[in-house]
């Protein structure tokens, strides 16, 4: 019998994985997945593709019940440092952070993050690759710790730049609906960095052509068909199967080939593990203890360890019955986990457990890693010993940021916690603690906040006195309901954080949550209230001696105040607190100041003073380093430049901050402000997934400001798309509406919800809806008075217009339009303007103003057109229109164009014709002969351009807009 040799049934996919390694060669590398169920034979395949690769091969693998943060990798790197000696001196600065992993480099960095982390992994990488293109192998995925698998997520995209290839190898059959493996699939796949190759069962032809490999021999039909029935196909077992016929004595030469030998009911083996055992009975005694140590130590094992636990007699048989190679130094490794797994079943329970014991006291005795010495102590039952390893195992996680292994290392743990045992409360709180803060840094945010919420519950009930710890507890609470969403219990937990603070006499502890609270409550809109929280705040930073948090309340009450209507006290107070952070040169708290000052310019109006404002918070963001502090002030800015008309560069940071995937109190005002330019400009297929987004992550949140700002963004897009009662457009106008007038009533905002009231009296008051007309006025008569605002004042006579204009008075309109627009002169929002000059325009002409209307309409149509709002421009337009007026003597010839053909080219408004017609899109190619691919350009900026989502719509538009007969 020769044993396995050449590959079997796997030239095609074979062939697949040595052309990723040959692209490799050429500088362009990727993460390759491979897949299959176990025995399948995806090791060999790997190893027969990168023997003839002319690459470095480096090998790790995750191990069965536990693997250290960062495992497959680490040993990768660990063979290649053994190979190479000082190879990764190259990494610089960045070899302290990559000490965390490999300390035999030296002393760890201090301080660093994840992201530093990951970086320092590719820079090794990028090292290796650096002297000659290398593959590195990860085997046994599905058994590895999540660290590696989002590590892997991170490095897929930049492997593109490298000369080497990561092959990750895992078992499908093994991969459950949780296995975090499936999430790197995902992300991979969403980035297009990931080549898959996925290994099926042999036919019955490689399998006998594998098993007469095994056996040197060919097989007679009969014996082809007996081991294809009992291995289906599994090239693992049909190996295993064949050697065990053959060490059984089983076989003989028959005239067809190899067949069974004696009587037909000879016992053949029916699973794996039986092969196994048959292939393994043969063993001495010697050689029998040694394998069941082997298997108990693991797939892979310390060889003077099991001897240790056995013989060096017993292992040196072992190895020469090639169940287990030798791998490494003084390591051994079975041929195949599932040879491990038959052998380890079939060890006795109590030899098992002394096994187990014996191994974790030898492994903790010479400082082998916790994590396995926590597996060994389980599989002894000693759930004590156990769980300070597994304590142990965890902080290490920590330490390596690799919060998520640590989490379920810490839960492991809490769950073998004694019930009911005193002397071990305090340890077993703070364990839960640290189980909380891994759980939040690893994002599982739900299981944070229980976690939080039973240490706060028995931080309670240590003591009846107030205590750091507990206030500590509760604001990190606080801090989870507010990550998650949950504004109303982030409050709550925060106000008591900070009585819990104050009571233990810490003030600047109080001070800093009572601060927090008012943010979520300003956010809210509930801004009376956040302003008595920062007043309480700044007096508690006074007595602790905190200009920082003196500073940061006055800019939160300032800007409270402003959003309330208190203009100018609003100013004097950020004002107050932004001197008071320059002077102590408090860069951070300057930022966030002048951040506060931002909001309190735009409130008012005043979007030039906001620009400045927020630019020099930006600035000291940058000066700094990259801050999430940024990204908000970032998104502040992109409200200030959409409203200033700068759109361009408005839509250009929003993109920016969306592609830095920032938390979701970023995002929604990146989506938002986004989407609501993309829907000013008419391209409602674009605009509306991002508005609904926004004002979903807007309500979960409980932003007001952004909230209010889609709702009205997809009124104005509602009110430019074609629709009927039939599918729902009256509806959804109807819920949009009410949801603005019923999230306006909740708070007590006085700028946000303006412009979006003013565009929804106009809205009502189109469709013949006087009662949400009138109460869209109301609100904002309420806002007016308030605040005594231009913007409001403007906004007000502009409902009031759309009543009369509604009510039939048509004069009445004509003035109260106009007064709207003097009012907008002196504010610099050009949209709004060129929105109100339309209503205006229009009003005029039903009063009989013709030069007036003129006028306002030619205005109106010059601001649209500077700004790209295609439907504001085509409405102004085709109002001069049906005045009389000559489009192209007012508003020039490219708009007249624009006007007959709803700003379609004159090849759009021929295949315009053609879907009208109903033409498919290969029928309209061959008659204008165009390519189908040209036509489908055609046809999708047709829908952009008349702000529809299919080519029924199309047609409707197309129609009433008199395009097609």
């Amino acid at each position: 019998m020769s044993g396995p040799g050449a590959l079997v049934g796997r030239e095609a996919e074979c062939g697949r994985l040595r052309a990723v390694l040959r692209r490799a060669r050429e500088g362009s590398g990727t993460l390759v997945l491979i897949s299959g169920e176990a025995g399948v034979g995806k090791t060999r395949l790997v190893d027969a593709a990168v023997t003839r690769a002319c690459l470095s091969v480096l090998r790790g693998a995750a191990a069965q019940g536990g693997t250290a943060p960062y495992g497959p990798l680490v040993g990768a790197l660990r063979a290649y440092m053994r190979a190479v000696p000082g190879g990764l001196d190259g990494c610089g600065p960045l070899r302290g952070h990559l000490a965390l992993l490999l300390p035999e480099l030296g002393p760890p960095a201090g301080g660093g993050d994840r992201a530093t982390l990951f970086e320092a992994v590719r820079c090794a990488l990028a090292e290796i690759a650096r002297h000659e293109p290398a593959v590195v192998v990860l085997d046994d995925l599905h058994w590895s710790d999540e660290a590696t698998l989002e590590l892997l997520a991170a490095l897929g995209p930049a492997l593109e730049e490298l000369p080497l290839v990561v092959v990750g190898i895992y078992r499908s059959d093994e991969l459950a609906r949780t296995n975090p493996l499936r999430r790197l699939r995902a992300e991979l796949r969403r980035s297009a960095a990931i080549d898959e190759l996925a290994l099926d069962l042999l036919d019955a032809d490689d399998g006998a052509a594998l098993a007469t490999q095994v056996l040197d021999a060919p097989l007679s039909p009969a014996l082809a068909a007996t081991i294809h029935d009992r291995a289906q196909g599994l090239p693992f077992f049909v190996e295993e199967l064949a050697g065990a016929l053959h060490a059984g004595g089983l076989l003989h030469q028959g005239p067809d080939g190899l067949m069974l030998s004696g009587d037909a009911d000879l016992p053949v083996p029916a699973t794996v593990r039986d092969a196994v055992l048959m292939r393994s009975s043969s063993l001495s005694g010697e050689a029998r203890a040694a394998a069941e140590a082997a298997a108990v130590a693991g797939e892979h094992f310390d060889l003077e360890l099991v001897a240790q636990l056995s013989s060096e007699d017993g292992v040196t048989e072992l190895l020469e019955s090639a169940l287990v190679r030798e791998q490494g130094p003084a390591t051994g490794a079975f041929r195949h986990a599932l040879a491990r797994d038959a052998l380890y079943a079939d060890v006795a329970w109590s030899r098992r457990r002394a096994l187990h014991r014996l191994l974790a006291e030898r492994l903790q005795a010479t400082g082998g890693a916790d994590l396995e010495v926590a597996r060994h102590w389980l599989g002894a039952h000693e759930e004590d010993c156990a769980r300070k390893a597994l304590l142990r195992a965890a902080e290490s996680s920590s330490r390596a940021h690799a919060y998520r292994d640590s989490a379920a290392l810490l839960q492991q743990a809490l769950e073998l916690w004694p019930n009911g045992d005193a002397g071990e409360g305090a340890g077993r709180l703070g364990a839960l603690e640290r189980y909380a803060g891994c759980a939040e840094l690893a994002g599982d945010l739900a299981e944070a906040a229980r976690a939080w919420r039973e240490a706060v519950t028995l931080r309670r009930s240590e003591v009846a006195e107030p205590t750091a710890a507990l206030g500590e507890a509760e604001g990190r609470l606080a801090q989870v309901h507010g990550l998650r969403g949950e504004r109303p219990a982030a409050i709550a937990a925060g106000v008591a954080a900070a009585g819990t603070f104050a009571g233990a006499g810490l003030p600047a502890e109080a001070a800093d949550q009572r601060l927090r609270a008012a943010g979520h409550l300003s956010s809210a809109g509930n801004h009376a209230d956040a302003i008595a929280l920062t007043r309480a705040a700044a007096e508690e930073a006074r007595r602790a001696g905190r200009v920082d948090l003196q500073a940061r309340a006055m800019g939160l009450e300032g800007a409270a105040l402003a959003k309330r209507g208190a203009f100018a006290v609003g100013l004097d107070v950020t004002r107050r607190g932004l001197s008071l952070a320059l002077e102590h040169e408090l860069n951070a708290v300057a930022a966030d100041v002048y951040q506060r000052l931002g909001t309190v310019f735009e409130t008012a109006a005043d979007y030039e003073g906001a620009r400045d404002a927020l630019s020099s918070a930006i600035g000291l963001c940058e000066a700094g380093g990259p801050t999430n502090q940024e990204q908000v002030c970032m998104g502040c800015l992109a409200y200030v430049l959409r409203e200033l008309g700068d759109w361009d560069q408005a839509a250009d940071l929003c993109r920016d901050l969306i592609a830095r995937h920032p938390s979701d109190g970023v995002r929604v005002v990146a989506e938002g402000m986004l989407g609501s330019i993309l829907a000013f400009r008419g391209d409602g297929r674009a605009a509306r997934p991002l508005l609904d987004s926004a004002l979903s992550i807007a309500r979960r949140l409980g932003v007001i400001s952004v909230a209010t700002d889609s709702l009205g963004a997809l009124i104005i897009l509602g009110d430019a798309e074609p629709g009927d009662d039939a599918n729902g457009a009256a509806g959804a106008w109807t819920s949009l509406a009410d949801e603005l007038l019923d999230r306006w009533q909740a708070s007590q905002d006085r700028h946000y919800a303006t412009w979006a009231l003013r565009v929804a009296a106009g809205s009502a008051a189109a469709r013949g809806d006087g009662a949400r007309a009138r109460a869209c006025a109301d609100a904002l008569a309420r806002i007016a008075d308030d605040s005594e605002h231009t913007d409001a004042l403007a906004a007000l006579a502009c409902a009031l217009g759309e009543l009369a204009l509604l009510d039939g008075d048509a004069v009445t309109a004509a003035a109260q339009l106009g007064r709207a627009l003097e009012l907008h002169a002196d504010l610099d929002i050009p949209f709004e303007r060129a929105q109100i000059a339309l209503r205006a325009g229009m009003a005029a002409a039903q009063a009989g103003e013709r030069e007036l209307a003129v006028a306002r309409l030619t205005e109106a149509h010059r601001v649209a057109r500077r700004l790209g709002a295609r439907p504001l421009a085509l409405a102004a337009t085709q109002a001069l229109a049906e005045l009389g007026e000559s489009v192209q003597r007012r508003l020039g010839r490219r708009a007249a164009a624009e006007h007959e053909g709803a700003g379609l080219t004159r090849r759009e408004a021929e295949v315009m014709r053609l879907v009208a017609l109903g033409r498919t899109n290969r029928e309209i190619a061959a008659e204008l002969f165009l390519s189908p691919r040209t036509v489908d350009m055609h046809v999708r900026s047709i829908l952009a351009k008349l702000g529809v989502r299919s080519r029924v719509e199309a047609t409707t538009r197309a129609h009433a807009l008199g395009l097609v007969a």
